[in-house]
């Protein structure tokens, strides 16, 4: 029975081709990734964090908490937040 072992090529450390820097960069944490893409959706809005706490009926230092990854977000309040920013919830979601 001749059996023939198959054998993998390995690159060498020293020529392998750098990582992408945005993959290690990222915020890992799914609050952290959504906080920024909160973050970013408001600034690209120009709303405040207090304007958008008053228009969507949620407290300015809970919008806060969120963007820096501290406080998670339930589902109805996700609704909240795409509608307030006129986008679906997949587009709100989109990225992260």
């Amino acid at each position: 029975m001749n059996l023939s072992r198959q054998v993998r090529e390995v690159t060498p450390v020293a020529t392998r081709a750098p990582r992408d820097p945005s993959l290690y960069y990222l915020p890992r944490d799914v609050s952290a990734r959504f906080g920024a893409r909160l973050r970013e959706l408001r600034r690209e809005r120009n709303l405040t964090q207090l304007r958008m706490a008053v228009d969507f009926g949620i407290d300015r230092s809970f919008i806060s908490d969120v963007e820096r990854g501290r406080k998670s977000i339930s589902l109805p309040l996700l609704e909240v937040m795409a509608i307030g920013l006129n986008m679906s919830l997949s587009d709100l979601l989109k990225d992260i």
